[in-house]
């Protein structure tokens, strides 16, 4: 019976990405810290009552916390109480309005991170391009594959040699685990080998050959790279780049070619990639499997219309 019980306790943490379940373990501590130091009883910690949830919010926002840390604090209490089927005081209304109320007030607007052009990438590989420099073709190979593959900055990271199959025509990249494979399936990114200096199978063949990483290696291929005097060698500790470290080098790489660098970031490659997609006339479908997006407003997020595009509507109003 007891390994039972240990059984159904695993299945119920699986139920969530580890991460998420971390975050809302996490947030549950920080209520149980909050409660103690208010004196509140054990049996009123859990299964916790409304008004004490309403308070805590309330204390939450008042103390200037993040909307994101209230919205982690409700969130992680109504998960800890569905988790083992007691009625959550997150569904009582004086809670939900209190939330509510806070998210009026706390939020701000999203700034979202401006796409990185087919021209932009250009400048940045004219710029940065050089045979037999293993420093510049990592980057170029990096912002190439993000670009061409919809590729957020984790999938990017955590590529194996392993994960990739280069063909003739085309190259094929496993994606393990991503943000949208919820049971870990994986998915098959499939890249098009091209006539043009930024073919992205090229250029990762070119950054491979560089770094000496064999094609039947399980090594991450992008890592950290030591100097040495004839250049740089790819370092042996098999661990990837910090996605803190991708972002350096990638801001540094279009710096004074993008109009104001503060306003770029590692999603701008993603979301470079899918407003040139959009712009081209790739068919819906074909676009929203590339990029793997479960839902249309997540997919949409990603494409900045471009100022033609938003006067054509209006110019089609039969005015």
């Amino acid at each position: 019976m007891r390994q039972n019980f240990d059984a159904m306790a695993k299945l119920l943490s699986a139920a969530r990405a580890d991460a998420t379940t971390t975050k809302y373990y996490n947030s549950l501590l920080k209520w149980k810290k909050w409660a103690v130091s208010q004196g509140l009883c054990e049996s009123d910690i859990f299964p916790a009552k409304s008004i004490h949830v309403a308070i805590y919010l309330t204390c939450l926002a008042q103390t200037h916390s993040s909307l994101g840390s209230l919205n982690d604090a409700y969130y992680g209490i109504r998960w800890a109480h569905f988790t083992v089927v007691i009625k959550s005081p997150t569904d009582d209304s004086i809670v939900c309005n209190i939330l509510e109320g806070a998210k009026r007030l706390m939020s701000k607007p999203i700034c979202k991170k401006e796409p990185i052009s087919q021209s932009d990438l250009l400048q940045m590989f004219n710029k940065h391009f050089d045979e037999s420099n293993l420093y510049s073709q990592r980057i170029i190979s990096m912002c190439l594959l993000a670009y061409a593959g919809f590729l957020r900055s984790k999938e990017l990271i955590n590529i194996r040699r392993s994960d990739v199959n280069i063909f003739k025509d085309y190259m094929e990249i496993f994606i393990e685990s991503s943000k949208t494979d919820i049971y870990r399936d994986g998915v098959k990114v499939v890249l098009a080998r091209l006539d043009s200096p930024l073919c992205p199978v090229s250029n990762f063949e070119r950054y491979c050959n560089l770094a000496i990483i064999s094609a039947h290696s399980d090594e991450y291929v992008f890592r950290a790279l030591s100097k040495t005097g004839n250049g740089y060698k790819l370092r042996s500790v098999n661990k990837p780049l910090t996605y803190t470290r991708v972002r350096e080098v990638f801001l540094q790489a279009f710096d004074g070619i993008v109009p104001d660098i503060r306003r770029y970031g590692l999603h701008s490659l993603r979301s470079g990639g899918a407003t040139a997609s959009v712009s081209h006339g790739i068919p819906d479908r074909m676009f929203k499997r590339h990029g793997r997006w479960r839902s249309e407003s997540a997919k949409d997020g990603y494409v900045k219309d471009s100022l033609d595009d938003r006067l054509f509507v209006s110019k089609n109003l039969g005015l």
